[in-house]
This record gives C-alpha cells, sequence and structure tokens, in this order.
C-alpha cells in the first residue's frame, strides 16, 4: 500500500512546499507518469520520443515547481508536457 495515496494533489503539494520532501513531489509525477506519456504520444507519435520527453519532463518539474506557488498540479503539468512536445 502506498503511503500517500489517501493524499489529494492538494495536499502532497502542501507538504512538498512546507518541507521540500522530494517524496511528495515523485508520488504526484507517479500518480500522473501515464497521462504524461499519453499527452507526448498524441504530439509526438513516437513511444521511444515520448518516453524520453516524459523523462525530460519529470526533470523540468523538479527544477520549476520549487520557483512557483502551483495551485492545480494536474493542469500545471498537462501545460508543461503540452509545451514541451510541441516545441519537439
Amino acid at each position: 500500500m502506498n503511503r500517500y495515496e489517501h493524499y489529494d494533489d492538494a495536499k502532497l503539494l502542501q507538504h512538498y512546499y512546507q518541507d521540500g520532501n522530494n517524496q511528495y513531489l515523485g508520488e504526484l509525477l507517479q500518480r500522473y507518469t501515464m497521462l504524461l506519456l499519453g499527452v507526448c504520444m498524441k504530439y509526438l507519435k513516437n513511444e521511444e520520443k515520448a518516453k524520453d520527453a516524459v523523462q525530460q519532463i519529470f526533470m523540468k518539474v523538479i527544477t520549476e515547481l520549487p520557483k512557483y506557488r502551483v495551485t492545480y498540479f494536474k493542469s500545471w503539468l498537462y501545460t508543461i508536457a503540452r509545451n514541451h512536445c510541441l516545441m519537439h
């Protein structure tokens, strides 16, 4: 059983911003890995490129999230993914 599965996105973000623990961010990214892959497949139409893009998006999220106060993680993540894939 996942110890954070009962946390919603907002609670995970709150905890992440409070103590900077990457476990919370990891849980959020894990929740939306398939969404990211789907978005990347939609735009890139190539599975290997899509998987590479997901990894690049993960790295971007890790560096960018601390700079912003994100309220709706899923929407923010989707926008990051779409913009990334449109540029590649």
